[in-house]
């Protein structure tokens, strides 16, 4: 017999991770989606808050005998992420006061973020990116100097002799901090953020974190975000009420799974809750669906 050890640490600390997700509940809804969902909007994909839409468009050249010929590339890609929140839900307002001491300059130690001191390899990059004066106190910036502060765009620069990535300091928190749950950050670092930063529920997607043309297409009335919001028992029972007998065996698959999570006491939880917040032993049974 073979024996499956399921330990209890927590599932990890994406921010864009859910208890639909790290089972297969959320991929089968997906499909169920792309399959019944009025009006049509995409392949499963198109239901995805963790896939952002792409249009590319170039050319390639093409060898043809001895002629060689430049054909036009297009490249499409449609995916369910709310680009307000970019999948996170949330929408966040930053203390600019928390972020930066405005009398000082960035040689100085004006940055207060975690593991950007003046003598460090991040106040290096800030203090000599060229796009502001580094010892000049942030007060005395020009408008165009603290929006490079605060937001610029990622870009490649040469510090010390040294290729670099600048960016502001608001897309680098993004990226650094509010990428991950913020109960896996070391100590310091949450306490950074619950004085920094205030979070709000995303006006554009109402938290479910999906796009508008996501949330337009529905089965019986309901969008997949309305349905990832359901009490899993509850889900299980609307599913399990859909008669398509052209998607039976995926029906049958989804109920079964969401059937699991009842059986081992977990029909409380709702597929959109973040994993990072499950309990030891929430995170452990969870696990034992995904087995």
């Amino acid at each position: 017999t073979t024996a499956i050890i399921v330990d209890q640490e927590r599932l990890g600390a994406n921010a864009r991770s859910t208890v639909g997700t790290v089972t297969d509940a959320n991929a089968l809804l997906r499909i169920l989606f792309s399959r019944l969902g009025e009006p049509h909007v995409g392949p499963p994909s198109a239901f995805a808050f963790n896939v952002a839409s792409v249009s590319a468009a170039g050319a390639i050249k093409v060898d043809r005998g001895k002629d060689t010929k430049a054909e036009k590339v297009t490249f499409n890609r449609t995916g369910g992420m709310c680009t307000r929140c970019e999948g996170l839900g949330r929408v966040s307002d930053f203390d600019l006061t928390a972020l930066y001491d405005e009398t000082k300059s960035i040689v100085d130690g004006a940055i207060l973020i975690p593991g950007f001191s003046a003598d460090g390899w991040y106040g290096r990059i800030y203090g000599n990116s060229g796009f502001f004066p580094g010892d000049k106190p942030i007060s005395k910036f020009t408008k165009k100097q603290l929006d490079a502060l605060l937001h610029h765009e990622a870009v490649r620069i040469k510090v010390d002799g040294v290729n670099v990535t600048y960016e502001g300091l608001i897309p680098r928190i993004q990226k650094s901090m509010l990428s991950k749950d913020v109960e896996s950050l070391q100590p310091h670092v949450q306490r950074f953020v619950e004085r920094a930063i205030t979070f709000g529920v995303c006006p554009d997607c109402d938290g479910t974190r999906l796009s508008a043309a996501a949330r337009s297409s529905k089965i019986e009335g309901r969008d997949i975000g309305e349905l990832c919001r359901m009490q899993i028992s509850d889900l299980a029972v609307w599913v399990r009420g859909l008669d398509e007998p052209s998607v039976a065996p995926l029906l049958g698959t989804l109920a079964d799974t969401l059937d699991a999570f009842v059986d081992i006491g977990l029909g409380y939880l709702s597929l959109d809750r973040p994993s990072g917040t499950l309990s030891g032993g929430e995170a452990q049974r969870t696990k034992m669906i995904r087995h």
